[in-house]
């Protein structure tokens, strides 16, 4: 008879999980707050982060945590969860924006202050996030914390345990960050992802038939309590590389498939964009300024960008030369929440930004050019093409 179901959650990623999930819903409500329902946090983005902080909470909080410490098969569910299952969802759904967005002003303009004028941070992060880096980073997490050493020293020291759920959670999201804020182009970014996934699942499943195929147990220490569940530690070892090797490949899958999906989606755009450039050489798709902000121009826009210099701090698609990095990518930038860490992002405050930057953020180094509200329409119709 196997043992009962023991709702035993550790006090401490009970109080991370739940401090996590009520700082994201208050950053998201200030953030609807100022900008309106499903504006720069998306309602389905909400509903991504709902999902991914439950995965966590089943793999943290449920019985599920109680049998890890007996099944080495539960344990490796419980890395399943954490490395593979959850972080996609808090990744897409924007939980560290909506966290940023619970704190009060003063320290969102701190923290922006922070990143813009640390040249070495902006260095760190630029490697870091690098696709192949960031894979890589993933890969050592998972191989080093499946070494028999660490693995029972987590399984001894409420530390290591809660270093090696903090190595898969933040390892995994690094991963999936290059995948769904990229440096290149969308449909690049679709494609490396594609691969950074195929490579992850290569090695991770590896990794599960080396242990399924064993003939010795890895982990002596997790061996103690598995008889209670009818299993000798061999069988227990042999279930749990299963886990790993099959069901997690099976998440993996799901995963490609769906970016193979966006990264087809992406190229129909770009047809549709094609065809529709041909179709007004031929006035038959509409006036090529056609913009989403009232009076701006798309294309005095990008001149507009192209006259004042901002692609020698800024990369933007579409302005030849702009591939600068002193300042953020703004491919995008008509998805993200807030400007200046602090205005909600709508067509007006942008303008205002563009104006007179040091009106906002009067430490802001982004330099005052003086450009005319005009231009700054345009300015703004151009960037909010850029989705």
């Amino acid at each position: 008879m196997m043992p009962p179901l023991v709702w035993r959650p550790d006090l401490a990623p009970t109080i991370a999980i739940v401090a996590t999930a009520t700082a994201y819903a208050a950053g998201v409500r200030r953030a609807w707050a100022h900008a309106g329902r499903g504006r720069g946090i998306r309602v389905a983005q909400v509903a991504a982060v709902a999902t991914g902080m439950s995965i966590l909470a089943v793999a943290l909080m449920s019985p599920l945590d109680a049998m890890s410490e007996e099944l080495f098969a539960a344990h490796m569910t419980q890395h399943v969860l954490l490395a593979v299952a959850a972080p996609p969802f808090l990744v897409t759904g924007g939980l560290l924006l909506g966290v940023f967005w619970a704190l009060p002003l003063r320290a969102r303009k701190s923290v922006v202050s922070l990143v813009h004028g640390t040249a070495w941070l902006q260095r760190v992060w630029l490697v870091l996030s690098t696709p192949a880096i960031a894979w890589f980073i993933h890969m050592v997490a998972i191989w080093s914390w499946h070494v028999p050493t660490l693995y029972e020293l987590a399984l001894r020291s409420g530390a290591a345990h809660a270093l090696e759920h903090f190595c898969f959670v933040g390892s995994a999201m690094l991963l999936w960050w290059t995948i769904i804020h990229p440096r290149e182009q969308r449909r690049t970014a679709y494609a490396i992802g594609i691969l950074s996934i195929f490579a992850t699942a290569m090695h991770t499943g590896v990794l599960g038939a080396l242990i399924t195929f064993s003939h010795r147990v890895w982990y002596p220490a997790q061996a103690a309590g598995v008889a209670a569940w009818g299993l000798t530690p061999l069988e227990d070892q042999q279930l749990a590389g299963l886990i790993m090797w099959v069901p997690a490949g099976l998440l993996y899958v799901a995963a490609m498939s769906a970016l193979f999906v966006a990264w087809l989606g992406s190229a129909r755009r770009g047809r549709v964009a094609i065809a529709c450039a041909i179709g007004v050489a031929a006035s038959s798709c509409g006036h090529p300024d056609a913009s989403v902000v009232p009076g701006g121009s798309i294309d005095r826009g990008r001149q507009s960008i192209a006259a004042f210099g901002c692609g020698s701090c800024h990369t933007i698609s579409g302005v030849p030369n702009a591939s600068g990095e002193v300042g953020p990518p703004l491919d995008g930038v008509a998805r993200r929440s807030i400007i200046a860490g602090q205005l909600a992002n709508t067509p007006d405050n942008m303008m205002r930004w563009i104006e007179d930057p040091q009106a906002v953020e009067p430490n802001t180094a982004m330099p005052n050019l003086h450009v005319t509200p005009q231009a700054a329409r345009d300015i703004v119709a151009y960037l909010y093409s850029l989705r």
